[in-house]
Order: C-alpha cells, then structure tokens, then sequence
C-alpha cells in the first residue's frame, strides 16, 4: 500500500489535500503532515514514504530545497499558489505541479500519473538525471577577528547574525565577522544542522537550550550564553513543538 506525507504550513489547506486523497485514491495512507521545511526533512527521514505532496512556501526550508532530500526515494507533487516556480519544480524531479486552489479534477490527473508511475518500471539511470546533484554544504569559513583571519568550523558556530554590511559568526570561543550575507550563507547551510528565525539571524539548532515565550513573542536562548535571540513571526511555526 502506497503512503505519503504532506508538507503544508496551512493546517486548513492540509485537512482538505488530505480528504481529497482519501476521495481520489483510497489506497493511499497519508502517515505524515509537516509544518516547515525542517520538520518535513526530518518526517522523510523516519517515514520513507511514496509520495510527497510539498507546498513550495513553507518557514525554515523552501519546498524546492526539501525536494532535494527526497532524491530518487520518493515521488514529488508540489501544490503552491505559486505558479512561476513550476520550472524549478520539475527541475527538481517533481512528477506533478498543482497550482491552488486544488480542484478534484485535477489532483485526479495527478493520482492517475502516480499510479502509472509507481507501477511502470524505472529505466536504469532515469533517477539520476531526474535528481539534482548532492548539495554540498559549507564545512568552514575564513573569518575576520580583528586583524586576524580565522579558519572558522562551520559546525562550531552557534549562530550568525546580520551586523551592517558584516556578517557575525558567533562560537563559544568568540565571535567574527564575514562579508558574506545570510541570503548567500543561508543556501550553503546543512538546513538539517542550522535554520533562519529572523532576517538578521541564523542558528544552529544544537546550540538551542529552550526557547521562552511571552505572549505572541518567541525567543531562543542558546547553551552557556545569556544572548536571546528574537524569532520572527514568519519563522515561529518551526519551534512550535519545541
């Protein structure tokens, strides 16, 4: 029996992708539903499903860039409001792309593809062309401590932070600066080790001690220093469970 999982941030959105399915495709068991990209990364992981239906704007990772953790283990349908990133959908090895609102027709279509697809024998090497190469994530840095250049260990950072036209990399050892901008730093991270929660700032979820709430607002606070670190509203769906 095919299974599946969900990456929608819309609780609303995912409760009707999932009836739907349910209508459309009995057989289908939907064994997961994430929230951001972070979550979703780790639901593949654990649950190895057959399918995947990823919505491309979720907090924490794009669904492009969760999609190329799937690889080859799982069929990809992105559904987004979003239809000018349909080229790099299916650059990324996506089987369908469903714009929203989700009509029945439509993911019809869709279940009928991934039918044929799951039964239809894969010719040696499609996979690999299907599959964007391994991502390649950055192992260190050369920092600027003064007037001293560091050769920093990316894993050793607990977090980055926007600082003029200066980047701040900060380690329980001290801190630097880069010239590199987190939109730039971001797409080189392991999203699996390190997530954006605000503009200004990246941090490495193994630095996280707790995150403290006062109201609507949410706030990190990381292992053996008194920083706090402020999560903003668009990136707060991420650390719900913690």
């Amino acid at each position: 029996m095919p299974v599946a999982l969900i990456v929608e941030d819309e609780p609303l959105l995912m409760a009707e992708l999932r009836d739907q399915l349910a209508a459309l495709w009995p057989e289908l068991t939907v064994v997961g539903h994430a929230e951001n990209g972070v979550e979703a990364v780790s639901m593949l992981e654990a649950l190895k499903p057959d399918v995947v239906f990823l919505d491309i704007q979720i907090p924490g990772l794009t669904g492009i860039e969760v999609a190329r953790h799937v690889g080859e283990h799982a069929q990809i349908v992105f559904v987004t409001a979003y239809a000018e990133h349909a080229v790099q959908a299916f650059e990324a090895g996506a089987v369908d792309y469903i714009v929203k609102p989700v009509m029945a027709a439509r993911l019809l279509q869709t279940v009928k593809r991934l039918k044929t697809r799951s039964t239809a024998p894969v010719p040696a090497g499609v996979w690999q062309q299907l599959a964007p190469a391994p991502v390649q994530h950055l192992k260190w840095i050369k920092a600027s401590a003064g007037n001293t250049v560091r050769l920093v260990m990316v894993r050793d950072v607990q977090f980055f932070q926007s600082d003029g036209k200066y980047t701040r990399v900060v380690t329980s050892e001290g801190e630097a600066l880069i010239r590199l901008p987190l939109k730039s730093l971001i797409e080189q991270l392991d999203p699996a080790q390190f997530t954006q929660i605000h503009r200004g700032a990246i941090v490495n979820l193994e630095a996280i001690d707790r995150i403290e709430r006062d109201g609507t607002s949410m706030e990190i606070r990381l292992k053996g220093r008194t920083d706090k670190l402020a999560v903003s509203d668009a990136y707060t769906r991420q650390f719900r469970q913690m």
